[in-house]
This record gives structure tokens, C-alpha cells and sequence, in this order.
């Protein structure tokens, strides 16, 4: 059965391996970003059946009269989302000066899809982690989610929230991260958790007393320390 799908920052990187998979899997897309370039166009035209859409729609996302435009357009072209994911934050280069852009960026892009959204259907937010050591995420997103994830509760409306990192950003793990989102996201998990060393972290900051963590994470930055200056 077909599957619409909305993806934002898919002409490069975890977004473009993203919109890969899901049409390979057949599934129709619906893909935004600021541009996209020809080539990128062509190779994600070429994976679909003649019976799939993959519609491309440029955006400014902290613009959300564009916003709201395209995603009109978007609807109007393979129908309403039953997965939307935004993406667009792997872009982002992560810093605190740049959380709130960030947050922007993740309340634009719910404020514009919800009202559009579906019994069973689901949306996918990125979190940056904003401290490494406690797996600690941007307060403005967790509330967010929280708060949507109330109101869209009476409908069965999944709502995730994907835990990234600089790491994820680059061309290098994009694909492998893509697939590890794709499989959360096939979960429903609400919380998904890129990477193993992120995972761990998490598991020890919730279990392990804070002097304890503290003492094995200096010595994971020691040692990555040592790898990068060989």
C-alpha cells in the first residue's frame, strides 16, 4: 500500500538518503528545501515507478507564508501526508547561538502540517543535542513535542523525535543514518536515538551517578582525541 511522505531538506544529505528510501520502497513523496539542483532531481526521479509521484517544491522554512503555500501545493499534488518528517535541522550547524533558529524551524514546519494530518498517520521532529555528556535536547523542542503530542493523541497521531548530533550532518553517515531513522520511524518510537555511542550515553546518564559518567565520558574523549591527531 502506497504511503505519502513529506520530507524537508531532502536535496542533500539524511534528507535526499531519506527520500532514497522511501521510494524505493514505492512510496509517494513530497520533497522541500531551499533549492534543489538537476542532478538531484533526475537521480530521484529515476528510482520511481511510472505509478509514483516525487514532486520537488522549493522553501524558505523560517518563512512560513512559503511554507504554508507550498505544502498547499504539495497536498494538492499526491494528497496529505501520512508521514512528514523535517529534516531540514541536519543541515544546521549546531551551536547555541543557533537554537532558536532551530526550534523555528521545527514549530513553522508543525504549525503548517498538522492541520493536515490524519488518523494513524505520523510527524517526525529533529532535536539537536545540545550537551553531549547528558543527552541533553533543546527545551523549547521537548515541549513542543509534548504538547503535540497531547493534542494529537485523540486521533492516533504518532509524533517522534529524533535525537541528532554535528556527526549526523555529514555526507559520510548520511545514508546509514537515513536507515537507521527509517527504521525507528517504521517503529513509531518516539524517541529515536541516532547512533550507538548516543545510546549509551543516554543509558548511562538515566542509570549511572553523574561522577561515574563523568569519568568514562573524559575517557571516550580522550580516546577520540588520540584517533583524530594520529
Amino acid at each position: 500500500m502506497l504511503k505519502r511522505v513529506f520530507i524537508t531538506g531532502a536535496n542533500s544529505g539524511v534528507g535526499y538518503e531519506l527520500a532514497k528510501q522511501y521510494i524505493l520502497r514505492g512510496d509517494d513523496v513530497a520533497l522541500f528545501d531551499l533549492h534543489f539542483s538537476e542532478q538531484t532531481k533526475q537521480r530521484l526521479t529515476k528510482l520511481a515507478d511510472f505509478c509514483q509521484y516525487v514532486e520537488f517544491f522549493a522553501i524558505r522554512i523560517c518563512d512560513i507564508e512559503t511554507l504554508q503555500i507550498q505544502v498547499n501545493n504539495a497536498i494538492a499534488a499526491i494528497g496529505k501526508p501520512e508521514l512528514a518528517i523535517e529534516c531540514s535541522s541536519f543541515c544546521i550547524e549546531y551551536s547555541e547561538q543557533l537554537t532558536q533558529k532551530h526550534s523555528l524551524v521545527s514549530h513553522h514546519f508543525a504549525t503548517v502540517i498538522t492541520p493536515y494530518l490524519e488518523m494513524n498517520s505520523h510527524l517526525a521532529l529533529t532535536a539537536p543535542i545540545t550537551e553531549p555528556t547528558k543527552l541533553s535536547l533543546n527545551p523549547a523542542l521537548l515541549l513542543l513535542s509534548k504538547k503535540l503530542r497531547l493534542k494529537l493523541k485523540p486521533s492516533n497521531i504518532k509524533v517522534s523525535l529524533v535525537c541528532t548530533n554535528k556527526a549526523h550532518s555529514t555526507d559520510v553517515n548520511s545514508a546509514k543514518i537515513a536507515k537507521q531513522m527509517l527504521h525507528s520511524l517504521d517503529k513509531q518510537k518516539l524517541m529515536v536515538i541516532l547512533g550507538l555511542q548516543s545510546k549509551l550515553t543516554y543509558i548511562m546518564s538515566r542509570y549511572l551517578p553523574n561522577w561515574i559518567m563523568g569519568s568514562i565520558m573524559d575517557r571516550l574523549l580522550k580516546q577520540q582525541l588520540i584517533r583524530t591527531t594520529r
